[in-house]
């Protein structure tokens, strides 16, 4: 294990660093654990381990049993039984930080401790209280001084010591813990950033990615290390063990109580340490609420769409979103409707199987990483079309093999259902006909090919509870494109609140850098786009200028009605803005400035 490396020095201003008496004034905001109130009044008190000031080396030593005087020069003897109740931080130039509990603080001990280090030649800086688990992390990092070494050298050691690691769970019972509580706020994703020996853990909830806590770089580097050695499905993994210094990835199965998950994992160096994402793909229950176009966040119109495009036996639905817009999700529920009949045979083909549906086969297809010469999915789509099959789910379409694999399947008279990476709904043309999967445009614009292309962005949703007219929140300017180009009623338009309240915010999670927190949930802002003739010519031609400008031109509806016909997916947002249920700013932050978008449509007028 290493020391913690200097870190930025505590801010005078901070929360943490203000008095008791300062702070007696502030609005305080709930549920947010930067610093809690101080135990003893007027003095710091810690709950954070990066709320402690930079500090280069620890100066104290719990004495020994035999409370032998302490020979090293520079250190500091705080007695039998006190390093939970007592420590020293050496920071630079000579100076200590006397951190202490609640109860020891003014004690003889503590006093002792004060002149020991004075006697010494210290010069004191300042003085706090702490919690439990500011101590644990103080210590968990402890070594003799001089011994640092870079995170990912440190990392790279830790795959010596697995062996011990196995047989001390504690790294492993750390990191189901985070993962527990990520599924309990809620997360889509988990965040470990480790850097210069402080990892901070984030985690996306809402669609937005909040701070969570910091810790010690080497219990982090433990438990990430723990779980990708230890839990990791073996075929899954791209190297044996852990190693920070390069790029990883596995599938990592958990169970935690009633919770049943599949941890996608992936890794990669960084500047100064490396960075570990895990996306929680969670196992729906028997008593999770049934999957549905509108639950999702689909219109009425959409929903009829997209239900044409099931009924009918031939074609591709192919939906296209940035990672994490739940598309996944979407394809499953479009699944889930076709089931209900109970006269065709459903086939999916994922890595991994993510929702169970009852009346489909589902094939989980586990990449091996190491090995480039089998393609699994390939065998996968090979057996499936002998399997008798109507309907497929393909999951990604991301090179020659699945595209060539999923044009056979369409052309062949399957339904094909499969998600692509695409800007938006027309750029699933572009993306299939690209050189990475080499499609030709002639048999993608096919009458026959496809059903429904879709695209689609999850946005968060205002608090109903503390979300703010807009008439209070923006001026008349930023009001102006909303209610002038776009025709929506400011009345009738909401934002929500900077600080939220306590039906919206999470516990432990820290609000204080971020704005507009008042919310809850996240929808779907899609476009849904079931091409005609003139459409499939101009793609054909590869004139998608003119082609989305036709598709616009199809716009009868005002932007406050939920026929989203010739409406892209930011039309779709801006009904929802028109409803009060997504606020402007989180419009803007997905889809960009609304003046922007209020000249398209003018254009398209003109």
């Amino acid at each position: 294990m290493t020391l913690l490396p200097p870190r930025p020095p505590l801010d005078s201003t901070s929360p943490a660093a203000v008095p008791a008496e300062s702070q007696e004034n502030e609005p305080a905001l709930p549920m947010t654990p930067a610093a809690d109130l101080p135990l003893v009044k007027g003095v710091r008190h810690f709950t954070r381990f990066e709320d402690l000031p930079a500090f280069s080396e620890l100066l104290s030593v719990e004495a020994t049993e035999q409370n032998s005087p302490i020979q090293q020069s520079g250190v500091v003897s705080i007695g039998r039984g006190k390093s939970n109740d007592l420590v020293v931080l050496g920071l630079p130039g000579h100076l200590f930080f006397l951190v202490s509990s609640p109860q020891e603080f003014k004690s003889p001990a503590w006093f002792h401790t004060l002149s020991q280090c004075k006697r010494k030649g210290y010069r004191l800086e300042g003085f706090a209280t702490a919690s439990r688990d500011v101590f644990k992390m103080v210590y968990y990092d402890r070594a003799p001084q001089g011994s640092r070494q870079s995170v990912v050298a440190q990392a790279r050691a830790e795959a010596q010591i697995v062996r011990e690691i196995v047989a001390q769970s504690g790294p492993l019972e750390w990191f189901s813990a985070r993962v527990l509580q990520a599924l309990k706020l809620g997360a889509s994703d988990m965040h470990f950033e480790v850097r210069h020996g402080v990892a901070n853990l984030r985690m996306r909830i809402d669609g937005l990615v909040r701070m969570i806590s910091s810790f010690p770089a080497g219990m982090v580097v433990d438990a990430v290390s723990a779980a990708y050695t230890v839990m990791a499905e073996e075929r899954s993994r791209s190297n044996t063990a852990f190693n920070a210094g390069q790029v990883q990835a596995a599938l990592i199965p958990l169970s935690i109580g009633e919770h049943e998950v599949s941890l996608r994992y992936q890794s990669h160096p960084a500047v100064g340490g490396f960075d570990v994402v895990l996306r929680l793909l969670k196992r729906a229950g028997k008593n999770s609420a049934p999957l549905s176009l509108e639950r999702l966040g689909f219109t009425p119109w959409q929903n009829e769409r997209l239900q044409e495009s099931i009924a009918s036996s031939w074609g591709g639905i192919f939906v296209a979103g940035v990672t994490g817009s739940g598309k996944t999700t979407t394809l499953n529920t479009l699944m889930t409707e076709m089931a209900r009949d109970g006269s065709s045979k459903l086939v999916t083909i994922e890595d991994p199987v993510e929702y169970e549906i009852a009346g489909v086969t589902h094939m989980s297809i586990q990449r091996e990483a190491s090995d480039d010469s089998h393609n699994p999915f390939h065998a996968a789509m090979m057996a499936f079309l002998r399997m008798d099959p109507d309907v497929g789910l393909f999951g990604e379409i991301r090179d020659a093999v699945s595209g060539r694999m999923a044009q056979a399947a369409i052309q062949t008279g399957h339904k094909i259902l499969a998600t692509v990476h695409a800007a938006s709904a027309m750029g699933v043309i572009s993306r299939l006909s690209s050189e990475s999967v080499g499609l030709k445009r002639d048999d993608l614009c096919h009458p026959e090919f496809i059903s429904a292309l879709l695209f689609q962005s999850l946005i968060p949703m205002n608090c109903p509870h503390c979300k703010r007219p807009a008439t209070q929140v923006m001026t008349t300017q930023e009001l102006q494109p909303y209610t002038q180009a776009f025709g929506l009623n400011a009345q009738d338009i909401f934002c929500a609140s900077e600080h939220g309240c306590p039906h919206c915010l999470r516990p432990g999670v820290d609000y204080s850098q971020s704005h507009r927190n008042g919310v809850r949930g996240v929808k779907v802002a899609a476009e849904v786009l079931c091409p005609d003739t003139t459409l499939l010519k101009l793609l054909t031609q590869g004139q998608e200028f003119e082609a989305r400008r036709y598709w616009r031109s199809q716009r009868t509806s005002p932007f406050n009605s939920p026929d989203m016909l010739g409406k892209e997916a930011w039309g779709h947002a801006l009904y929802d803005v028109s409803r009060g249920l997504i606020d402007p700013y989180y419009f803007e932050k997905t889809f960009g400035k609304a003046h922007v978008l209020a000249k398209l449509t003018q254009e398209t007028a003109a």
